[in-house]
This record gives structure tokens, C-alpha cells and sequence, in this order.
């Protein structure tokens, strides 16, 4: 890669950056799906301040801002043993987000994240990698193309999310 991609590992010091770029990067590639373009369920839901603290405080849960050149881009979550059908949580790798800045989209960071994550995962011992996405994401075409399955289908019953950006897909990667 043409270019330095790090991956700060988040404590407490870093809530509020991860609030704050979180605030800034959901409403620019999600307002489409939600009624009047209130992203605010959502937001309220999973960054704020209070949810990043609860997040940092739980052992399973692993957040790093994903930064170039000194400037934050985005954020990875991952949960380190989560299970999933057919796989003991010891098995499995739970990668639950990954959001950029729209600036940052394109440019193969995302490519650069889920290698780090297999990395990852492959130091920690895991036979998979999963991670669930919305059917209507195109972030779908990219996790098919780095080699995700697709397993199972479900909706989410968020209120204010528009009827047809409801359903999600579950999808698998086997680390090698």
C-alpha cells in the first residue's frame, strides 16, 4: 500500500474521539435510511460517550481508530470471542463495525482493516471471522469480493429505519 495505515488500539482516554468522528462519518453514509434522514436512534444507541465507556469497560470488546498521516478516519470494532452458530466463541471473531470518513472511502483502507482483522485473528487463534451487514450496503459487493459468505438472513426492528433497509445479512470468513 502506497500509504501508512495505523490502528490505535481505544481506551477511555479515546471515547471522545471516537464519539465525535462516529457523529460525523454514521449521518454522512446512513441518513438515506432513516425516516426524515434522523440518524439519532441510532447514534444514541451506539456513539455516544456513555456507549463507547460501556463498550471500553467490557473485556470482549476491541475499538481502534483507524488513522493516516496523524488524521483519524474512522474506527474497527471487533469482539474477540462471540459465537456463532456452528463455531464456540473460542472459534469465532465477531468484526461489528467498521465506518469511515466518506473522504477515506475508496481509497483501500476498508481492504487494509479487514487484513489487519485477519491478522488479528489469526494471533488469536480463530477458525472464522463474522460480521453482519445490511443487504442494501455497499459494503456487501466489498466483504463478497475479500471472500464472505453469506449464512443466514434477519431484520432489524430499529424504529424510524425505512421499510426497505431492514434486512441484514450474516456472513462468514474461514482464516486460513
Amino acid at each position: 500500500m502506497a500509504f501508512e495505515i495505523k490502528f490505535q488500539k481505544c481506551s477511555e482516554k479515546d471515547i471522545d474521539v471516537l464519539a465525535k468522528i462516529s457523529q460525523q462519518f454514521y449521518p454522512e453514509h446512513y441518513s438515506h435510511i432513516w425516516k426524515n434522514e434522523d440518524t439519532s436512534f441510532y447514534i444514541n444507541l451506539s456513539f455516544t460517550t456513555a456507549a463507547f465507556k460501556k463498550d471500553i469497560e467490557t473485556e470482549n470488546i476491541m475499538y481502534f481508530l483507524i488513522q493516516r498521516f496523524e488524521k483519524t478516519l474512522g474506527l474497527l470494532k471487533l469482539r474477540k470471542h462471540q459465537e456463532l452458530v456452528g463455531h464456540t466463541p473460542a472459534e469465532a471473531l465477531q468484526l461489528e463495525k467498521i465506518y469511515l470518513l466518506a473522504e477515506a472511502t475508496g481509497l483501500g483502507i476498508g481492504t487494509h482493516t479487514i487484513d489487519f482483522t485477519k491478522n488479528l485473528a489469526k494471533e488469536l487463534n480463530k477458525k472464522v471471522i463474522w460480521l453482519d451487514v445490511m443487504t442494501t450496503s455497499p459494503a456487501l459487493q466489498f466483504y463478497k469480493k475479500l471472500g464472505f459468505k453469506t449464512v443466514s438472513y434477519y431484520n432489524l426492528d430499529y424504529p424510524g429505519l425505512k421499510d426497505g433497509y431492514r434486512e441484514m445479512q450474516r456472513m462468514i470468513l474461514s482464516i486460513l
